[in-house]
């Protein structure tokens, strides 16, 4: 077409014309003759059928939007404020110190070291997925491990090492954060740990209940750790953070400032703590015995001085975070090292009970100060059900004997008769009286139950067991899934409670406040450990006052007869702690020795006050499974008593 119509030219009064203007204008008109058609188009008339249909969805499309307004702005709009705030502003808590914990000297038993963890907010990771794995990749290199992206807590304690490595590098790792905290140090004193307890990560249900505390938080779990929970814990401070919608920080203002834990000063004497502690392990290596405890408590306030558990545990395996394999040895040992002997293992007494039987005795008229009975090798009696002849020993022969000689020589057949009673049959001594009224298991029960045994001591330590004192209806209760024969409280129950043996457990804390009362004249005091709380200026909060739980049940003359048998105990040649005479004070005691249904194996005991006239301790010594007649509790209480009012020590 452009070779035909090559140099052609059409002239115009204007002037020449190409022939490419010819082609444009035929196009154009053609596209107005189509314009105008699609004009007139647009110009007909919709029908009412559309009309309706439009408007009909015009008004239900505003009423939407207007509900929808409505549920923004009105039912919903001071949620959606709440949230927007909370988009505006985020908060950060401030950490503060927890609490320590000293002794009464003030030496410290308890601190805070710094720690520093690694935490993850997965919401500030990269979007894009290789870009969040690769970082990852990076920080489980540095730290050494794999990391969870569900855990917050990625590592805690990071070694020096690593933390100089994250710390140069951390702004190349959004959403991870370095966080300073601190960890629990205890004194590396081995029976320390049930009394001061460790801590432990925070679980949901305390979550819950605690709105300062958050997911990483860590708890007291035993001893005072966890009983005195609300006082060593720090009250976090608060900063609060305005961003912009993008997130920009735009100011920072600290809303609340954090407040460190107060401090616990307690009655315990670490040097004291120690020496029992050092003397019952050698002991124990010695005899080849597994446990033992010791605790010594000041009979006029009731105070805890020592109180020592053994075997024991490290409590700082638990505060930087125990592994799996440690506290799976630990649970699996069986002699049961994270129990706390004192208040929670329950005992056979053996005749330590003797000088709360006989104070009952002397209370209740059964016997007086000047009464004798005789007391044969076997006291005998006539069994009610088969008639046949029914014997209960003593471990020597002792003749005619007055209270005071029963409780210095532990004479068995003296306690059974007092405790009992005894009616003499036909081929009996004639010297045994024909009829002797004892006490009987009821009053028996009542005056255990007078000085604290069958009830928690109440010291403030957690875990503190009851222990039991049996009576007819606890047995029938017991062995109500047995023959009837089994459920029935036959006279030798008696007799056997009587010097501490049959179904009566106690706990050495139970028989230290008890001989507590004897000491101090008949004050039976809660046992406290903790004395003063105090703050972190040192300043006293609170002062741990001590309280009575009952006085005045034992008449002091009654008392005095059972403190003077204790003594005779000690200063007699035939006395059962003769042991002791050597000591630097005058003291009281009294030995138990407890069988426990193995042949010849035996839990020993001893209680003693010192000194004398004025005591200011007494000290309870139990030591398990005891091969043969031993005095082994003997040798740790003299030795410890050598050393405690040792003028040069």
């Amino acid at each position: 077409m452009k070779g035909i119509f090559k140099n052609k030219k059409v002239k115009k009064k204007s002037g020449e014309i190409e022939m490419e203007e010819i082609f444009l204008d035929n196009f154009l008109e053609k596209q107005k003759e189509n314009l105008e058609i699609f004009d007139k188009r647009l110009e007909i008339p919709l029908t009412k059928q559309i009309l309706y249909l439009f408007l009909l969805s015009s008004f239900i499309l505003i009423g939407v939007l207007w509900i929808s307004c409505f549920q923004l702005q009105v039912t919903k709009g001071e949620d959606y404020k709440i949230l927007s705030e909370k988009n505006k502003f985020a908060v950060l808590k401030i950490q503060a110190s927890r609490g320590v914990i000293y002794d009464r000297n003030l030496e410290q038993l308890v601190w805070n070291q710094s720690s520093f963890d690694l935490i993850l907010d997965k919401s500030q990771l990269p979007e894009e997925e290789s870009e969040r794995i690769e970082i990852i990749k990076e920080v489980s290199k540095i730290i050494g491990s794999d990391i969870e992206i569900e855990n917050v807590l990625v590592a805690e304690n990071l070694p020096y090492q690593t933390l100089i490595s994250l710390e140069a590098e951390i702004e190349k790792f959004p959403g991870f954060l370095i966080k300073e905290s601190s960890i629990r140090k205890y004194k590396d004193c081995y029976s320390l740990a049930h009394i001061l307890g460790y801590m432990g990560k925070i679980k949901a249900s305390e979550l819950e209940e605690c709105q300062e505390c958050s997911i990483l938080d860590f708890v007291g779990r035993e001893g005072l750790e966890n009983s005195y929970e609300e006082a060593l814990r720090e009250k976090k401070g608060k900063i609060q953070i305005e961003r912009t919608a993008e997130g920009e920080e735009i100011s920072r203002e600290i809303t609340e400032y954090p407040e460190s834990g107060n401090s616990l000063i307690l009655t315990l004497d670490l040097s004291l703590q120690e020496k029992i502690e050092q003397v019952l392990i050698e002991t124990l290596k010695e005899i080849g015995s597994q446990g033992g405890a010791a605790v010594a408590l000041d009979p006029r306030q009731g105070n805890v001085l020592a109180s020592v558990s053994l075997p024991s545990f490290d409590n700082n395996l638990f505060a930087q975070g125990i592994k799996l394999e440690e506290l799976q040895k630990l649970n699996e040992d069986k002699r049961n090292p994270q129990v706390n002997r004192v208040i929670s293992g329950l005992y056979l007494i053996g005749s330590t009970i003797k000088p709360l039987i006989g104070s009952a005795a002397l209370e209740e008229g059964v016997v007086k100060e000047t009464t004798k009975l005789y007391c044969p090798l076997d006291l005998c009696l006539e069994n009610i059900y088969t008639k046949e002849k029914e014997c209960f020993s003593d471990w020597k022969f002792h003749g005619l004997s007055e209270i005071k000689r029963a409780i210095a020589e532990s004479i068995n057949p003296f306690f059974y008769m007092i405790g009992g009673g005894y009616n003499r049959p036909g081929f009996a001594d004639l010297r045994l009286p024909k009829h002797f009224e004892g006490l009987g298991i009821e009053k028996i029960k009542k005056y255990l139950k007078l000085f604290g045994l069958g009830e928690k001591a109440g010291i403030d330590l957690p875990g503190e067991l009851k222990g039991r004192v049996p009576d007819q209806e606890w047995k029938e209760n017991y062995f109500a899934n047995q023959p009837r024969a089994q459920q029935i409280w036959y006279l030798g129950d008696t007799y056997n409670l009587s010097i501490g043996q049959g179904y009566l457990l106690v706990t050495p804390i139970q028989i230290a406040s008890a001989f507590s009362a004897i000491a101090n004249g008949g004050i039976l005091y809660q046992p406290k450990i903790v004395d003063k709380v105090i703050n972190s200026e040192k300043e006293l909060v609170e002062e741990k006052k001590s309280e009575i739980i009952r006085k005045d049940f034992i008449n002091l003359t009654n008392l005095e007869i059972i403190r003077q048998g204790m003594k005779q105990a000690v200063t007699s040649p035939v006395g059962s702690a003769f042991r002791l005479n050597s000591l630097p004070v005058e003291v009281a005691a009294k030995t138990g020795t407890a069988q426990i249904g193995l042949e010849n194996i035996y839990q020993n005991w001893i209680t003693v006050f010192a000194p004398y006239d004025d005591p200011e301790i007494v000290l309870t010594v139990l030591i398990e499974k005891v091969e043969g007649m031993r005095i082994s509790s003997q040798k740790v209480a003299k030795e410890v008593l050598e050393w405690y009012f040792d003028e040069n020590k």
